[in-house]
């Protein structure tokens, strides 16, 4: 007798650790690495973030063309010691990294879902004279649902 309430409750206590699926339509993102290097005289670099959608309407169509994950990039002013966003006079707005995660295979709405992003990102900066920054990070689902928002740690390049 005491063996099977040992074993009953060693099965209720795994089976409590156990973080269930988010039902919440709104989905999460968080920041998991970012890396960087130069070649050719080209930036390229590679961010990851982990996802979770309770609905399973974070991706995106392949035929509709509204990004569904901002990336808003800052870098370190030396004159304010502050992080600011960088104009680009170009377009009149501060320079955004705007990317269309697309559904993958036969698609996951009405389910929830959970898992990892990876993005590859060339030129991530706008301007090699930028050596710190960081990014402030945000996705919308199809239903128009806004994400969490995620800044990552601050980077430094030497290139």
């Amino acid at each position: 007798m005491r063996f099977i309430i040992i074993i009953f409750l060693i099965c209720l206590f795994g089976f409590a650790c156990v973080k269930r699926p988010s039902k919440s339509p709104e989905p999460t993102i968080e920041f998991i690495d970012f890396t960087s290097s130069k070649s050719n005289g080209i930036d390229n670099g590679s961010m990851v973030l982990g996802y979770e959608d309770g609905d399973g309407d974070i991706f995106r169509e392949k035929s509709t063309p509204l990004p569904n994950l901002i990336m808003k990039f800052y870098y370190y002013n030396n004159g304010t010691h502050q992080f600011t966003g960088f104009f680009d006079t170009n377009i009149s707005d501060t320079f955004n990294i705007a990317k269309i995660i697309t559904q993958p295979g036969d698609g996951f709405k009405g389910k929830s879902i959970k898992g990892e992003i990876y993005i590859p990102m060339n030129e991530f900066r706008p301007a090699d004279s930028i050596k710190v920054f960081k990014y402030v990070i945000f996705a919308i689902d199809e239903e128009g649902h806004k994400s969490n928002t995620v800044t990552t740690p601050q980077f430094t390049v030497n290139y």
